[in-house]
């Protein structure tokens, strides 16, 4: 099952609705159905309810609404040189643990939601990851029981400003370069994990003004999700709605020679191959 959440006209309260077939089902009134982080931290039998509602639900063209984030993670955490292509390209060793970085809530923006780069950043990346959204409270969780803890799955745009020449130790500048507002859209869809039983034998991609700059297999990850999602909630507490973007591949403007980034105007579309794709159109901020 796919989900969305959506507003259906402007300044309406935002509502759950299933994707199928290029159209949106709308749920009803449920209160399980209040938002997806509710949905998920509701469990298996919300799930089934909102399986059901989608054979009885109102259809709405799915290109006649407003789409938000699937999700507002409180905790929005992504992983760096996590693909063996990347960290191989360069020369950077496999970490013997995850790198995690931090976004913000406010990186999260939905599909066709324009990114909005601030003034005072001038060069800017994409890079098509998969999201990984927790579906129940994970603390202390082991890697055997891991993809339990997982709600579903969404595509996310990990968009990073970058500095030239390139810091030797990225630590002191991870905030400002990832966690800026509108600097994580995901969606249009969340994916219910049962949906996908092996998370990481999936493809990748992302176009630029409709020209493919990445396509990978999510096989090549250096650590699995299973094992990230140990690491993390050995420190971290997850929730019903939390994100963990899980890296990207080769094909990033960075490591172009010369590198090539992003303009104004520029329309980004990434995916998983087989699922909606998740479009937005990046502008500078004026002083």
């Amino acid at each position: 099952m796919q989900l969305s959440r959506v507003r259906i006209s402007p300044g309406a309260e935002p509502v759950v609705a299933g994707y199928a077939d290029g159209n949106l089902i709308l749920l009803g009134d449920d209160p399980d159905f209040a938002d997806i982080s509710t949905l998920l931290a509701a469990g298996p039998a919300a799930l089934e309810k909102a399986k059901a509602a989608m054979a009885t639900g109102t259809v709405i063209d799915a290109d006649c609404v407003e789409y938000l984030s699937p999700t507002t993670p409180s905790v929005y955490l992504g992983l760096g040189y996590n693909y063996k292509a990347l960290a191989t390209n360069e020369g950077v060793p496999f970490n013997p643990h995850p790198e995690l970085f931090a976004k913000m809530p406010g990186s999260a923006v939905g599909h066709d939601q324009p990114v909005m780069v601030p003034a005072v950043i001038d060069k800017v990346d994409y890079e098509a990851e998969l999201g990984v959204v927790i579906g129940k409270r994970a603390a202390r969780v082991k890697a055997a029981e891991a993809l339990e803890f997982v709600g579903g799955y969404t595509i996310c745009n990990d968009l990073t400003a970058k500095v030239i020449p390139r810091p030797p130790e990225s630590g002191s500048v991870v905030i400002p370069l990832k966690a800026v507002d509108t600097f994580g859209p995901m969606g249009p869809t969340l994916i219910t994990a049962d949906e996908i039983p092996d998370p990481h034998a999936l493809t990748l991609y992302c176009r630029i003004n409709g020209e493919e700059r990445q396509r990978f297999s999510t096989d090549d990850m250096v650590h699995g999700i299973p094992d990230v999602i140990e690491y993390i909630t050995a420190r971290i507490t997850l929730n019903p709605g939390d994100v963990i973007t899980t890296g990207t591949s080769l094909g990033i403007g960075i490591i172009k020679v010369p590198p090539v980034f992003l303009d104004p105007g520029d329309v980004m579309e990434v995916g998983i191959e087989g699922y909606p794709v998740l479009r937005n159109r990046i502008e500078w901020e004026v002083d």
